[in-house]
């Protein structure tokens, strides 16, 4: 029994370190994420165009953008429950965790290429012994969306470059073709990811490669084309998000104009590296780059570019941090 004792305070006493030091990464992921919000706001210079915007709308034009608010939860939500499917094989969790943390990750992920920070926060609320797993899951997840997002944008960014003029440039067709077969790839390999987790775990290849992998090999095609379905859902839920809030800012789009648009937007968005506090300038310089094709009112697109960025990140990322810290005050209380 003192043996016993002694084993596992010496079990707690190595994961201590490592405890601390997560905790640590969390803390600087939030700091480094709120100082980049910062600079993003003091050096956005379309105060005075988003203010007179404001003034002149009618009291009718705001319905819209109560739509558009509406439709969070159920964007996040719609996460949540993905993420929480596929981390159902290594560890259940409620939709409640499941949401917090989704929203965790979107505060972690802020200021990292392409939010690959989510996982920080994500994996914070799996248990000790299932964060590798969660790492890959969180990679599997993006797969999922990227793939939906290149379905969906492709045919309509076909459509968007040969509507003006029937004939699409040679550079473009190539960049078409990358995208179709990176896209088709992608797929084939998620897919057959149990499969791929079956052939490392039966070979010789590293343990802690197996560590990461294990957790893909019991998903059935069902449940691998479920998820995709709920990707998808979230996809048309965050395009009609984008037309309410062109509505909103009275551009003058006809629905097919947006249908070919707003996908088309979303891909160059997608396959662009970037930062996740940069995506606004991002999102307003392809959305008046795509959208101003059908429509000259270059202010009220870049505006509304960069509302349904703030509505979509900024405020669930405020929500997130708090999240974090309230996860990382109760590591600390156990540890005591």
């Amino acid at each position: 029994m003192e043996s016993l004792r002694v084993a596992s305070t010496g079990i707690l006493t190595n994961r201590l370190p490592f405890k601390l030091s997560f905790k640590s990464l969390k803390y600087v992921i939030l700091l480094a994420s709120y100082s980049f919000l910062g600079y993003k706001l003091l050096t956005f210079h379309q105060y005075g165009d988003l203010a007179s915007q404001w003034n002149q709308m009618p009291l009718s034009q705001f319905w819209w953008l109560a739509g558009v608010i509406f439709l969070l939860p159920l964007n996040w939500y719609l996460e949540s429950l993905k993420w929480k499917m596929l981390t159902a094989r290594v560890q259940s969790i409620t939709i409640a965790a499941s949401v917090k943390a989704v929203l965790s990750g979107i505060s972690t992920g802020f200021f990292t290429p392409n939010r690959v920070g989510e996982l920080v926060g994500r994996i914070a609320f799996l248990d000790h012994q299932n964060r590798k797993a969660g790492i890959t899951l969180n990679f599997v997840n993006s797969m999922t969306q990227n793939i939906v997002m290149a379905l969906c944008g492709i045919p309509a960014c076909i459509l968007f470059f040969i509507q003006p003029t029937q004939v699409m440039q040679p550079d473009m067709v190539h960049y078409i073709w990358m995208i179709i077969s990176g896209i088709l790839i992608l797929g084939f390999v998620y897919l057959l990811l149990p499969g791929i987790s079956q052939y490392i775990g039966k070979s010789n290849l590293s343990s802690t490669l197996k560590e990461f992998t294990d957790c893909l090999s019991g998903y059935t095609l069902i449940e691998l084309l479920r998820t995709i379905g709920i990707s998808l859902i979230r996809y048309v839920v965050f395009c009609i998000q984008f037309y309410l809030i062109i509505r909103f800012f009275r551009i003058e789009l006809t629905p097919l104009q947006a249908l070919i648009a707003i996908p088309t937007t979303y891909l160059f968005v997608t396959f662009t590296p970037s930062l996740a506090f940069s995506e606004a300038a991002i999102r307003s310089s392809y959305a008046v780059l795509v959208i101003g094709t059908f429509s000259g009112q270059v202010v009220n697109i870049a505006l509304a570019g960069v509302c349904i960025w703030a509505i979509n990140f900024i405020l669930p990322m405020v929500v997130g941090s708090v999240i974090m810290i309230q996860k990382s005050g109760e590591q600390v209380s156990v540890l005591k």
